[in-house]
């Protein structure tokens, strides 16, 4: 659990990621497996049930340990939920007492589509992944039969879209790039 935990504003968010531009090229995306309101100081940033978000963290380019072999250079967001979930060997998802919210997976987008815009990245696979997707990248995710095995946000609701479950990480960077678009084009006309 964290220590310190700071609530953190987009803009501060803006900031702290610009401060980082050039030492960081990777957002590995997570969920706790603990309770809402639980933040840990194994990630950069957690986000609350609510859509709260919190910084443990002095700097982004601060090391934490948050993705096996993966934390060099990287930053890692967690969504404050997901305690006693479980996941068949067949995919079948129980997200348990406490899912991720419609706020958690909202709030985790904006702070994508910051963080992309102040680091100058892609919303893309390369520099935007979930816990699910680079342990399957690394042999320790769904289907490894590894007995650590990783499948942070290997299924979302795609709200407001649908109910059904869809890869947690296209869902992710699907609504960072539509925040990353809203935020360049209020940008854009401020400066007009």
């Amino acid at each position: 659990m964290a220590d310190t935990k700071e609530t953190l504003t987009l803009r501060q968010l803006y900031q702290l990621g610009a401060a980082a531009k050039g030492r960081i090229s990777r957002l590995y995306l997570h969920w706790t497996a603990g309770h809402y309101g639980q933040a840990f100081d194994g990630y950069h940033l957690n986000i609350d049930s609510d859509g709260q978000l919190y910084k443990t963290c002095a700097a982004l380019t601060s090391r934490k340990s948050h993705t096996y072999r993966r934390n060099t250079g990287s930053v890692g967001i967690a969504l404050c939920c997901a305690y006693n979930a479980t996941c068949s060997a067949a995919g079948q998802v129980n997200f348990g007492p406490e899912p991720p919210t419609a706020a958690q997976i909202e709030k985790a987008a904006q702070v994508i589509a910051v963080l992309t815009l102040a680091l100058g990245l892609a919303v893309d696979f390369g520099t935007v992944t979930t816990h699910a997707e680079a342990a399957c990248m690394d042999g320790y995710g769904f289907g490894s039969g590894d007995s650590d095995m990783r499948w942070d946000l290997l299924l979302l609701p795609d709200h407001p879209v649908s109910d059904a479950l869809r890869p947690g990480g296209v869902v992710l960077r699907g609504k960072a790039e539509w925040y990353r678009g809203l935020y360049l084009q209020h940008r854009a006309q401020a400066h007009t």
